[in-house]
């Protein structure tokens, strides 16, 4: 899918976006009981990245190494490295929905970097709205407090979500001239230190289980959930505001909460839903302005 496409359509890409993004970690649950972490995290990180290696390389796009390296090394660094590592570990640890939810808190983490690095101005009525998708997702966390919330899990999807928003507003200054490179070269160089990483931390090839199941969340979580879902959000950055782009992603955590509750039987509860309602109404607010 070109920029341009999806510059015509970004309703549409957010939508795809979303929905993509809200069943990821559900899937990555299933991925999980198959593989240590690291590896699966590294084999969806190179499959992705070669994958979009190629796509690139057919459409005669040149990456533009030269112009952009140090905004690459950002990207390889927070966008790959930490976020990868940190929200994989951060769903072994955590139901899918509350894992999907702390890793969300990016678009806090986006509005103040964009305020300080990108001059976009963060206004009462955007404010206002961010700070109601985060009491919206407070309450949705909420319904996890029973017991099985783990400390770890959930700095780790704090660490992850804080990295994201480094990477997504290094993208957005550099503005490079292809998306799908700027994505491939971190991915491909940061998906193989993990695996590097995972091995030396005691994590053995010899643990993952080459099932039909297992082959196919792989699959699906380097073609879709990394190399389109990474392409439609970059493209949606580069075509906007970062901070209310961010701020539309407070959906996804109502996405992965049904996900879980019907595909991996995770409880539904009251205070979900409110949460789900404040959610909605932060995302109107960070919209309202344009």
């Amino acid at each position: 899918m070109s920029r341009s496409v999806i510059a015509r359509h970004p309703h549409l890409s957010l939508a795809a976006l979303i929905l993509i993004w809200g069943v990821g970690y559900p899937i990555q649950k299933v991925g999980l009981a198959y593989c240590p972490p690291l590896l699966f995290a590294g084999l969806r990180a190179v499959g992705g990245g070669l994958l979009l290696a190629l796509v690139a390389a057919r459409r005669g796009e040149q990456p533009d190494v030269a112009g952009t390296w140090p905004a690459l090394l950002v990207s390889a660094l927070f966008n790959v490295l930490l976020f990868f590592a940190l929200s994989t570990l951060s769903v072994q640890f955590l139901p899918a929905g509350i894992a999907s939810v702390v890793l969300y808190l990016q678009p806090i983490f986006i509005a103040g970097l964009a305020h300080l690095w990108l001059g976009e101005r963060l206004t009462r009525t955007k404010l206002a709205g961010l700070l109601l998708g985060f009491g919206g997702v407070a309450a949705i966390m909420v319904h996890g407090v029973d017991g099985v919330l783990s400390p770890a899990g959930l700095a780790y999807g704090a660490g992850a979500a804080a990295a994201w928003a480094v990477g997504t507003v290094a993208f957005k200054r550099a503005a490079p001239g292809s998306i799908l490179w700027f994505i491939a070269l971190p991915f491909l160089f940061g998906g193989v230190c993990i695996l590097l990483g995972g091995a030396a931390l005691g994590e053995r090839w010899s643990e993952i289980a080459w099932t039909p199941t297992f082959m196919l969340v792989l699959a699906y979580g380097a073609a879709v959930g990394l190399s389109l879902s990474w392409t439609l959000w970059l493209a949606l950055v580069a075509a906007g505001e970062a901070s209310r782009m961010a701020g539309n992603t407070f959906l996804v955590p109502l996405v992965s909460v049904a996900a879980g509750t019907l595909f991996l039987g995770e409880p539904l509860t009251a205070m979900l839903a409110a949460g789900g309602a404040a959610v909605i109404g932060g995302v109107y607010l960070v919209n309202r302005g344009r």
